[in-house]
């Protein structure tokens, strides 16, 4: 991209970055923005929900979007054809649920106008593994194109963690991981270049060599030093309306946190993110200790207030940016395998484990004595900035497409 012309992207995807987006691929997709627009013109192709079409009218959002399916129904006729597309979408989806949105396609096929700018395109990138399904539909318009694929997580490894309740679920997660692995195979022989979050993700791949890791830009502005406070605050910091993100929240109330409150009864456990089920809200109501805070404006200084963070996610795939987040605002994290995975080795955190009592047993520790634990999040915080900070991530994003 160090070129003076302007080259034209068009970027397929399943959701928009702006400003204030509340969840981590979102604010991937927001830096990617600004970054590809202060360079090249820019197209966005996303479904047409009412989410989406709400977000391309907030602030940062990109200059041209192009919501593709479920037109705002204007007669019953047209809204009897959303339903039925949006009902056979979700149908299809539980035999293949990284297919791409339906809706989308149909409208992709038919619009001269689409077609036109992906004809037009330079680049054609394409975010998340339903819109990388779309590959060989996009090369047919547009066979001279620069195509990358950006898998936000391996979904074959996603859909191997699925919580089984018998055979026939176990035979179906198997199925549905095996057709995964397969698609991942067929997409990642023909794109041009493949962008993953971290090595573990291209070693899943199996190591193509046109793959590029890109990490996430989360560190943004300068690093600041973490002192906490004297109040003694466990933080949760998640997308809740996220079911693995929902469960982890549930576990930790259930088998984690009673314990912390025996030793430390004036400690908080304080829920940061949006979408808090019933369930979880139910559930938490029983602890007075506990905050359900939801979507908070300024969360850096959620995070300036934290004794130590706690990264609780016991399935799910890809770089958990709320892992990194964490590390990069220097507060001591207790996180699970699945939490660290791809993101750095255990000396990165007070402790990384599955077991419900040793999370407990490392919450407390650092709550007992916050300064014995800051010298180790210090160095993982001058870790987590020399790779996710935004400068690093414009320079690898402008040296991975042809000029």
């Amino acid at each position: 991209m160090n070129h003076v012309a302007r080259i034209k992207v068009v970027q397929l995807a399943s959701t928009l970055g702006y400003d204030e987006v509340p969840h981590a691929g979102g604010r991937y997709l927001s830096q990617w923005t600004r970054t590809v627009e202060s360079d090249a013109d820019l197209t966005v192709f996303v479904p047409g929900t009412r989410t989406n079409r709400e977000a391309a009218l907030q602030p940062g959002a990109p200059q041209c979007v192009v919501p593709l399916g479920l037109t705002p129904a204007m007669t019953r006729r047209q809204a009897a054809m959303n339903r039925l597309s949006l009902n056979l979408d979700t149908w299809l989806r539980r035999f293949d649920p990284g297919m791409p949105y339906l809706p989308l396609v149909a409208e992709l096929l038919t619009s001269r106008s689409a077609r036109d700018a992906l004809r037009s395109a330079d680049v054609i990138d394409l975010q998340w593994a339903d819109s990388i399904r779309l590959l060989r539909l996009v090369q047919s318009i547009n066979s001279r194109a620069f195509v990358s694929g950006t898998f936000h997580d391996v979904l074959s490894q996603s859909l191997s963690r699925r919580p089984v309740s018998g055979r026939s679920s176990a035979v179906r997660r198997r199925f549905l991981t095996w057709q995964a692995r397969r698609h991942e195979r067929r997409m990642v022989d023909r794109l041009d270049e493949v962008v993953v979050f971290s090595d573990k993700d291209a070693a899943l791949l199996d190591h193509p060599p046109h793959a590029r890791v890109i990490r996430p830009p989360l560190g943004l502005g300068a690093p600041v030093e973490h002192r906490p406070g004297e109040q003694e605050t466990v933080l949760v910091v998640s997308y809740l309306s996220r079911p693995e993100n929902d469960e982890a929240a549930q576990w930790v109330l259930t088998h984690v946190w009673p314990d912390v409150v025996v030793d430390h009864p004036q400690a908080r456990l304080r829920l940061v993110g949006k979408g808090a089920s019933e369930v979880l809200r139910e559930r938490s109501a029983g602890y007075p200790s506990v905050e359900i805070a939801g979507y908070v404006e300024d969360l850096p200084a959620e995070y300036r207030r934290a004794t130590v963070v706690l990264v609780p996610v016991m399935r799910g795939a890809g770089v958990k940016f709320k892992t990194v987040e964490a590390l990069l605002h220097g507060v001591p994290v207790v996180t699970t395998s699945v939490g660290a995975e791809g993101v750095g080795g255990a000396e990165l955190f007070v402790r990384c484990t599955d077991s419900a009592a040793g999370m407990g047993a490392a919450i407390s520790d650092v709550l007992r004595s916050p300064s014995d634990h800051q010298e180790r999040a210090d160095r993982a915080q001058q870790w987590a900035w020399s790779l996710y900070s935004v400068d690093t991530f414009d320079a690898d994003l402008r040296k991975a497409w042809p000029s």
